[in-house]
């Protein structure tokens, strides 16, 4: 027996949520803004059906300025022992070359391991796979002047050639990624020398997170939020990451829209996620005044294609947990909990001192152009809607919370970390 009615038989409603949103929605662009004007005449629509605005506020938008990078020249060009111009991306990070570049020693360092980068002094690295900043700080410290990342698999053909761009924290060390295959080719013919060129700018985007508010009955001055973040990378449109997520925050406000809760619920669409985190970092700051009463935070990030499990991440104390684990069992849905800091919006709330989870379902595609509607599934949808609305009714009727309003102490410092 379906208990929540309200959302739409086979996932239906939720997928054509997904398919009319079907374009890059890349921070401030002009995808992104038709996003936010989609899903807020969306919630306007949810919110007139039921005809209840005693209890139910206005959807809004709250808008603010999101600071990014710019590329403006990204170049890598091998010098010895042959010349040949490779096509790279700059990371976002603020870090520029000289105006004429740096010519320097190059040399691989395989996994970034401290035997190979004991030689990195003075030297631009080629790095494997992606880094994070710690890999970033510990390139710097041995002295290297530059870096290079591998990205994509020797299996990619056409567009997929493309180097993906990539956003970190890095200080004043340049970096770039070049595609798998090029690699490949410059560590085969022992690059030695290498000029990398690298110039980007300091920008600020407009971008806007979508609010519609349901007050509560009982215990109107607690707040449960229900959130995703509704924008994409620039490489594809987003489905899987994270418009499915979207769509399903909606289905919950449609069922809760009928089915008035005993706390007030906030029904959140943030903007600016993949630039980190963004929306929700201003949420926190613009509502600083009420956030002694968010209660609880429901994230979803990475959802809707139908082969694979629903996780929550749970960045709270392990009661909650224990207790999301019977919830599961007893309505018999399948789910994997784990307790730990998870890198979505929902880090934002622990933060700041909010219990947090993400729901979270394994995919293909994430930040690549082949994250389209096509691989999302209606069924996938239903139930991950009906799983973000057993945990939402959970902990938004409880007569009396059983679980701390705290995060424990060695997840407060991770996120500290996270955000620093």
């Amino acid at each position: 027996m379906n208990k929540y009615t309200e959302i739409h038989p086979n996932g239906q409603r939720a997928y054509q949520f997904v398919a009319d949103t079907a374009y890059v929605r890349e921070s401030g662009t002009k995808g992104e803004h038709k996003a936010a004007e989609y899903i807020l005449k969306e919630a306007e629509q949810a919110a007139a059906q039921t005809g209840k605005s005693v209890y139910i506020q206005t959807p809004r938008m709250e808008f603010f300025q999101c600071p990014d990078f710019q590329q403006k020249k990204a170049e890598l060009v091998i010098c010895q022992p042959y010349k040949k111009a490779y096509p790279v991306r700059a990371y976002l990070n603020g870090a520029c070359t000289l105006e004429e570049g740096i010519t320097a020693p190059f040399l691989f360092v395989g996994k970034g391991d401290d035997i190979s980068l004991s030689k990195a002094k003075g030297a631009v690295v080629l790095v494997c796979d992606p880094i994070r900043e710690d890999m970033i700080n510990k390139i710097k410290a041995a002295g290297a002047l530059g870096f290079v990342t591998i990205c994509g698999t020797p299996l990619d053909q056409g567009e997929d050639r493309i180097p993906t761009q990539y956003r970190r924290k890095a200080g004043d060390l340049p970096g770039v990624s070049v595609h798998y295959l090029d690699a490949v080719e410059i560590v085969e013919k022992q690059a030695s020398q290498c000029c990398l060129n690298i110039q980007q700018s300091e920008i600020s985007r407009n971008s806007a997170n979508v609010a519609v508010r349901i007050l509560g009955t009982d215990f109107p001055e607690e707040i449960v939020t229900v959130t995703a973040h509704y924008d994409s990378v620039p490489e594809g449109p987003g489905a899987y990451d994270n418009m499915s997520g979207g769509a399903m925050v909606m289905e919950a406000f449609h069922h809760f829209a009928e089915h008035r809760p005993a706390r007030t619920m906030e029904f959140i669409w943030f903007g600016s996620e993949e630039k980190g985190l963004v929306g929700s970092q201003n949420y926190v700051k613009s509502h600083e005044g009420e956030m002694s009463s968010h209660v609880f935070n429901l994230n979803v990030d990475l959802a809707g294609q139908l082969l694979g499990g629903n996780v929550l991440g749970v960045t709270a104390d392990p009661t909650v947990c224990a207790e999301l684990k019977t919830l599961m069992e007893e309505n018999q849905l399948g789910v994997t909990i784990k307790n730990q800091v998870w890198a979505s919006d929902s880090n934002t709330f622990a933060w700041k001192g909010v219990p947090a989870l993400t729901l979270n379902r394994d995919g293909f595609g994430m930040h690549t152009r082949h994250d389209t509607v096509e691989y999302i599934s209606p069924r996938a949808l239903e139930e991950g809607a009906k799983t973000l609305c057993t945990a939402a009714t959970w902990v938004a009727n409880k007569p009396e919370l059983s679980f701390e309003r705290e995060i424990p102490e060695d997840m407060k410092r991770e996120l500290e970390k996270y955000f620093a």
